[in-house]
């Protein structure tokens, strides 16, 4: 290497460390680097490019080596507090934009009865702000549970996502519920009797309609209603 090329390229890494110092006293710097007081000096100065330790030592503490060696880009600290500032601008948008609803490991069956798991939530879907108000939903109220079975056909398939509104729990005719029986949770369509009994129904004809008496009414619980169904294509 030419020797005024090289003094060039000393004297810019010597101002880019003089930089990365900042208020620091060059002894305290030099101690970081782990170089004695006059070396650091030397280096600042533009005597003597670096040697290999020391450029290692600063890439360790976080500096960008293609930005020490060449002025190009940006020191990484500077870039990661950037990066950081522009992540969290990102996160807000989206939590602005989107809500997360929470899933659980529960089935409801679309057929003869399946026991409910732990209750706790497993996961979480995200949905937009803007349809759960057209939908007039609380995002507070909505439950993400797994369907079993396929008495629901072809409405609600085996395994699939349903979401839940545990606000509605009046029943209603020709709407979908998860209803709650002992350790059983079923998800059906409900139809009113003149009695004021219900019949559980399934869209699979397959499967006979379930008569509850008004008596018996009491000993379900209404979860709620089923407002979303996932569904693959």
């Amino acid at each position: 290497m030419h020797q005024g090329t090289q003094n060039v390229i000393a004297a810019a890494i010597g101002e880019r460390l003089t930089q990365i110092r900042g208020s620091k006293s060059q002894g305290a710097f030099a101690e970081e680097l782990g170089v004695h007081k006059n070396s650091l000096g030397h280096y600042e100065r533009g005597n003597r490019v670096p040697d290999a330790e020391t450029l290692l030592k600063l890439v360790e503490m976080g500096f960008d080596a293609n930005w020490l060696l060449t002025g190009k880009g940006q020191p990484k600290g500077e870039q990661a507090h950037t990066e950081l500032g522009q992540d969290i601008e990102k996160l807000k948008r989206l939590d602005e934009e989107f809500a997360l609803i929470a899933g659980y490991n529960v089935q409801v069956a679309a057929g003869h009865g399946s026991i409910a798991g732990n209750e706790a939530p497993t996961r979480e879907l995200a949905f937009r702000r803007k349809w759960l108000r057209y939908r007039g939903f609380s995002e507070n109220d909505l439950a993400l549970v797994f369907a079993k079975g396929d008495s629901m056909e072809p409405t609600i398939s085996d395994n699939e996502t349903v979401m839940v509104d545990t606000n509605e729990k009046k029943l209603r005719d020709g709407h979908i519920y998860v209803i709650r029986n002992g350790d059983h949770l079923l998800v059906k369509r409900i139809q009113t009797l003149w009695n004021d009994g219900v019949q559980l129904l399934s869209d699979n004809k397959e499967y006979p309609p379930q008569e509850i008496s008004r008596a018996d009414l009491e000993n379900l619980e209404v979860i709620g209603k089923v407002v979303w169904v996932g569904k693959d294509l």
